[in-house]
């Protein structure tokens, strides 16, 4: 009797080691791999904390679509099955907590993720930031983009850094930061990496390295320029301030080139020059105006030597707009905000509806040369109805926004919407380059940059300078013109 105790006393306590240790998590784990329902011994596993087990029951969870396991999981604290069940939430307000418990408890993906559903700056900086610290390569880019867009260079030079290696606009990015710094050798070698990686906008950052260097003005003034002034009637040099913009007036410029529409026009753009740095000083909010606008008085002794006679400038960042033989475009103005500019260099006025301070300064003057406007009695002027109709007859006019916020009513010879309504329309009515022709063939309708050094100087008071350029631009304001319709048309000073 004593032996058959003893016997069933060892069997029992085999039995109760053995199911024991069938609950400790490695067995649990092992036995799960064997079991048709894996997710109640996995569950087991994750009640006495196996990390696991935490992830193998979510990747079960997840393959099978199972909710009911998520859920226990967000109940155990499992912060990842929250983002794993909001992919098959359908209600927009439960993902939305679901990523936001995800992200309070630490996942870098479903951080990344809140951070994307708001757009004020501290709450996506503090979640991307999160996320990004945890090396989630994302929202390391996301950080540094974000910093970029408020213009905190400082803040996402070191997540770019980071990103650079594995990223072609990280590198892109911070090749342009190492040029700012002066480091040129350096963004060149992030040019060329970016490059290699066929980003497009590095490579065409290496063909304008690669055929322009920044010029100072001291040597501009040495050297002469393009000799094409006869055929010319308009000579037209571009600047750029810095390497963003000289890549852009590149880009206008080849443009310009192989635009057919302008082919039939005596105007001339030449090659762009780069300025070196501090040049020009320029500003988005020109003396107060709220448009970009430079100090040109830089620029005297190259006009002098060179002698064009209207400039684009492009700069950082400000609105377009003309002034008196000078254009101003910022890194952003495509090639149809210059041909729209172009246009306002011979008088042309926006087709678009302008504020109430230039439409009282522009329509009270009635001399745009692509509009008339509704008077007491008729339409003025009656001379750009002539010129018209000896292009096209008949001439039918068509209602122009330009007036609207004072409530004049305008017209155009265009039923179409025109490149001076929408840059973006592209469409210049042949009527247009009719126009446009004759006005360049007249000098009495040019506002050439030589007008704008004359205000500047006798502003400053400099009479010397003053006076030569008052000559200079009444000089080329001599001549016969040979289109007597044309020349009845008056001029335009300036325009957005």
């Amino acid at each position: 009797m004593m032996f058959f105790r003893a016997t069933c006393l060892a069997v029992f306590t085999s039995l109760t080691i053995a199911a024991d240790s069938g609950h400790l998590p490695s067995q649990l784990l092992n036995n799960a791999e064997q079991a048709e329902k894996p997710a109640p011994l996995l569950w087991v596993a994750v009640q006495q904390n196996s990390q696991a087990a935490r992830q193998r029951l979510l990747a079960f969870a997840e393959a099978n679509r199972n909710q009911y396991w998520l859920e226990m999981l967000i109940k155990a604290g499992y912060s990842p099955a929250a983002l794993t069940l909001s992919r098959l939430e359908d209600n927009p307000r439960i993902t939305q907590r679901l990523v936001r418990l995800a992200a309070r408890g630490g996942v870098a993906e479903a951080q990344y993720e809140y951070a994307l559903t708001r757009d004020d700056f501290a709450h996506r900086e503090t979640w991307l930031k999160a996320a990004a610290e945890q090396d989630y390569f994302v929202a390391q880019t996301a950080l540094a983009d974000w910093y970029l867009l408020h213009e905190q260079q400082s803040e996402a030079e070191p997540w770019l850094q980071k990103t650079a290696s594995r990223d072609s606009q990280s590198a892109f990015q911070l090749a342009y930061i190492r040029w700012q710094q002066g480091r040129e050798d350096e963004g060149y070698e992030l040019f060329e990496q970016a490059a290699e990686q066929q980003h497009e906008q590095a490579q065409s950052v290496l063909a304008v390295l690669q055929q322009y260097q920044p010029e100072s003005i001291a040597d501009l003034s040495a050297a002469p320029g393009n000799d094409n002034t006869r055929q010319c009637k308009q000579q037209i040099q571009p600047f750029a301030t810095g390497l963003a913009e000289m890549v852009q007036a590149n880009t206008i410029y080849q443009q310009f080139l192989a635009d057919k529409r302008l082919k039939s026009l005596p105007l001339c753009v030449n090659k762009p020059i780069w300025l070196a740095r501090e040049s020009l000083k320029c500003d988005a909010n020109w003396q107060g105006q709220g448009r970009l606008g430079c100090n040109i008085e830089a620029l005297e002794p190259v006009v002098r030597q060179r002698g064009f006679t209207h400039a684009v400038v492009l700069a950082k960042s400000g609105k377009a707009n003309v002034n008196n033989g000078v254009m101003y475009l910022d890194v952003g103005d495509t090639y149809s905000v210059f041909v729209h500019e172009l246009a306002h260099f011979v008088g042309f006025v926006d087709e678009y509806p302008l504020t109430r301070s230039f439409a009282k300064e522009y329509c009270a003057r009635q001399s745009a040369p692509n509009l008339v406007f509704l008077g007491a009695l008729t339409y003025a002027p009656l001379s750009n109805i002539e010129y018209w109709q000896s292009i096209e007859f008949p001439i039918t006019l068509y209602p122009s926004r330009t007036c609207n916020n004072i409530g004049m009513a305008s017209f155009k010879p265009s039923d179409r919407i025109t490149f001076m309504e929408n840059h973006d329309a592209k469409y210049i009515p042949p009527i247009y380059l009719s126009i446009w022709s004759s006005l360049l063939h007249n000098p009495k309708a040019q506002r050439p940059i030589a007008m704008n050094l004359f205000q500047h100087f006798e502003q400053a008071g400099n009479t010397d300078k003053a006076s030569y350029w008052l000559d200079v631009f009444r000089q080329q304001r001599t001549g016969l013109t040979t289109d007597p319709a044309a020349d009845a048309m008056t001029e335009n000073i300036s325009a957005d």
